[in-house]
């Protein structure tokens, strides 16, 4: 898959995603569209989220429910996108949720297969010595429901279905698995658990190369996404050849703990 159709894909699943255009998307200028559930929409969320925000490119693409749409557009129609993220921003975003028992939920990086993997086929080979990888599809996943070890690899969700997964192990068990959900019908998310005695091996990034290579062969586009915060899944990102794309911020109901759940 070339840079030119991985930038396709993505500029056509944001538009589906946040309700714009094409034009809209593409512009220079901040984008404030109403809410839409749209076909081909990413549907990893289960709760409803009345606010949600893209930054990319040093702006932000807002999309609201309507009873949202006049007061998020005057608070942040001057935000440089870059800055969004900043704490007095997600505090007002906070105060208009909160009038109507919602919140700001999450803010995560989102990273596309545009980078250099950094790790060699020479260190692959080492890292995976004594190792036996084992491949599985959306039917055989299903022996990992309700498996906490693996509770970011899969998700189980019914709208993104997780269609396929590689674990690695040795005589002990598996030590770690990357997993993929289908987000939408051409982005498909990555997930990745390393079990803890084996954390720093570069197991993480090397099951995430292995099913991001997968995903690419079969024609869709995999995608990367964490916290601000986690620098250790960043890192596992970058070294698996992607390179940060956009960040996204949901709301949800003030009192929802998960939207996995």
């Amino acid at each position: 898959m070339t840079e030119r159709e991985i930038r396709e894909i993505f500029i056509n699943q944001m538009c589906a995603d946040f309700n714009c255009t094409r034009e809209q998307f593409c512009s220079r200028e901040n984008v404030f569209t109403e809410r839409a559930d749209n076909p081909g929409r990413r549907k990893f969320f289960t709760v409803d989220s009345p606010v949600k925000v893209l930054c990319t490119g040093g702006k932000i693409v807002l999309s609201a429910r309507p009873d949202f749409y006049d007061e998020c557009r005057e608070a942040f129609k001057d935000v440089n996108g870059a800055w969004f993220s900043n704490f007095r921003h997600m505090s007002k975003m906070n105060e208009i949720l909160q009038k109507k028992g919602y919140r700001v939920f999450e803010f995560h990086h989102y990273y596309l297969p545009l980078g250099t993997e950094a790790v060699s086929k020479e260190q692959m080979k080492t890292f995976s010595d004594g190792l036996k990888f084992e491949h599985f599809d959306r039917e055989s996943v299903e022996r990992f429901r309700g498996d906490e070890r693996f509770m970011r690899a899969l998700s189980f969700l019914e709208d993104a279905p997780d269609v396929c997964a590689i674990t690695a192990s040795d005589r002990e068990g598996i030590l770690g698995m990357s997993g993929a959900s289908a987000d939408s019908d051409t982005m498909w998310q990555i997930g990745i658990d390393v079990c803890a005695n084996v954390r720093g091996r570069n197991l993480g990034a090397l099951l995430t190369i292995m099913l991001k290579n997968e995903i690419l062969e079969g024609g869709h586009l995999p995608y990367y996404g964490t916290a601000e915060s986690h620098i250790q899944s960043q890192k596992v990102a970058v070294k698996s050849g992607f390179a940060p794309f956009w960040a996204e911020m949901v709301s949800a109901p003030a009192e929802k703990s998960s939207f996995y759940s």
